[in-house]
């Protein structure tokens, strides 16, 4: 048996000035992926490598940081170059396909998701098995449900499954190839957005409603079932909410699953609110700086580059600088090229006078002139160990200015983990305030927190939906709508009888 493994997996915000061209993709061939401990390609090759009789195929994986739209020229590239390798691949049993679901493209009006997949769809032919994984922050449409047969989501956020949803994806693709099964698949939509902090799968309601997935995958005659919340900043059509169930052979089954699943979210759907410690920029940092735990991690929601938006801001460094606080103050992440150009080339050890918001693309400028010291720089920045996105970032430098010190980036990074700390000479755990442009904490750095607070903080990516602009999103939709009914019966689709 020959497994292929392709996939397209970026998050794309619609609204952030961060385009995904071909530069900011992360383009990895057949022997980088077998190498490379890649998200959820691990799991998958783990899952193929248990069996001595079945032979991964690793072929191609674009990704890239989340950001805004993907431009056509890259997603053709990438497109192309996997259906010409699929087509060059020989006597394959089957595909896994590694997207996200929030893919968006420009100039298609459509989901991207459903496009790429799709298109390998009718590459390979109606025959031939196809298992996809998708993150839960994803969509789903009647189209991407057709073009595949047995799908994997990741059930944690923060995510710590990448590896366990691949291997769930290969394990279940085996299964229909081993048993020759014809598996049956019905999705029902329902009409909420859910930003990924309202869905914390550690608190309610998230906590209790994928937990209960394990109970519905071990129905006799289930694949598995799963839930999407949705990308919920995206102003489409076909951003929703999805319960599906994919059953061996069962319409009925299915069906059953998927809407008995969709109940009890939308019975569930006025707690999906943000749960964690919250406040706005200068009560957060006064919380933090007063705060007797440490280290105190502070999260930039509203220009959280791990959904998309450009962390171009310097609102929240603002706001530090009028603090004058006694301890150092850690800000990192901040994208500005033209600042890190100059201070590159200052060296370090120079003081330099910068503008502080000249570089602001989603918000007003602000060209607050300010002297910094610039402590260290470099080129390029190289990570080690596991890395969600790249383990190598742009050029970059490192400023003080009193007790702040702020780090500025070439390019927009996600500093998820503590060596994106530690190669930039800072220790992740020694200070008492680090701010971060994330909403929740990742893993790696939610497990050395000794504080979380997340700030209430202007962007693109900001949590109070009712601020953003909604022309094509079907409405009604919870929360920007309120007392309405909803029932699965006319949102339901895929095999539904």
């Amino acid at each position: 048996m020959r497994l292929a493994i392709v996939g397209l997996s970026i998050e794309i915000m619609l609204s952030s000035p961060a385009i995904t061209g071909v530069d900011a993709l992360q383009l990895y061939d057949a022997q980088q992926m077998r190498d490379g401990d890649l998200w959820m390609v691990r799991g998958m090759l783990q899952r193929i490598g248990e069996e001595t009789d079945i032979e991964a195929v690793p072929l191609y994986w674009a990704t890239a940081l989340p950001g805004g739209m993907m431009t056509a020229d890259a997603y053709e590239m990438v497109k192309q170059k996997t259906l010409k390798l699929l087509a060059e691949a020989q006597d394959l049993d089957g595909v896994l396909i590694v997207n996200h679901g929030a893919l968006e493209v420009e100039g298609l009006d459509a989901d991207a998701d459903s496009d790429f997949v799709s298109a390998i769809r009718a590459q390979v032919g109606p025959d031939l098995p196809i298992g996809v994984s998708l993150d839960l922050h994803g969509d789903m449409t009647p189209e991407l449900l057709d073009a595949g047969t047995v799908f994997s989501v990741l059930r944690t956020a923060p995510h710590r499954d990448d590896k366990s949803t691949g291997y769930r994806a290969a394990d279940q693709l085996i299964r229909v190839i081993r048993k020759g099964l014809k598996p049956k698949k019905v999705a029902v939509s329902l009409p909420i957005l859910i930003p990924g902090e309202t869905a914390v799968t550690a608190l309610a309601p998230a906590n209790h409603l994928y937990g209960s997935l394990p109970k519905y995958d071990s129905v006799p005659g289930m694949m598995e079932a799963n839930i999407l919340v949705g990308f919920a900043w995206n102003d489409r059509p076909w951003t929703k909410c999805t319960a599906f169930a994919v059953s061996e052979d069962s319409v009925e089954l299915a069906q059953e699953q998927a809407t008995k699943l969709a109940h009890a979210i939308w019975a569930a759907h006025e707690e999906f609110i943000l749960r964690m410690e919250t406040a706005e920029v200068d009560e957060g940092l006064e919380l933090a700086l007063n705060s007797p735990q440490r280290p105190v991690y502070v999260s930039d929601s509203g220009d959280n580059t791990t959904a998309g938006a450009a962390g171009e801001l310097t609102y929240v460094l603002q706001s530090a600088l009028r603090l004058g606080a006694n301890e150092d103050i850690i800000i990192a992440g901040i994208t500005a090229p033209e600042t890190v150009a100059q201070l590159n080339a200052a060296g370090a050890g120079a003081e330099v006078e910068i503008a502080l918001g000249a570089e602001h693309w989603s918000r007003p400028t602000t060209d607050e002139k300010m002297k910094v010291k610039v402590e260290a720089c470099g080129e390029y920045l190289d990570l080690s160990g596991f890395q969600p996105y790249r383990s190598r970032e742009a050029a970059w430098a490192k400023v003080r200015i009193g007790n702040v010190v702020a780090t500025f980036h070439a390019r927009p990074i996600g500093i998820t983990t503590p060596e994106h700390f530690r190669s930039m000479g800072i220790d992740p755990l020694a200070h008492k305030v680090y701010v971060v442009k994330l909403g929740y904490l990742h893993p790696r750095i939610e497990d050395i927190a000794a504080r979380h607070i997340l700030l209430l903080s202007d962007g693109v990516s900001q949590l109070d939906l009712s601020r953003l602009t909604w022309e094509r999103l079907s409405r009604p939709a919870w929360p920007l709508d309120k007392n309405f009914d909803w029932a699965p019966a006319g949102n339901t689709y895929g095999d539904a009888s």
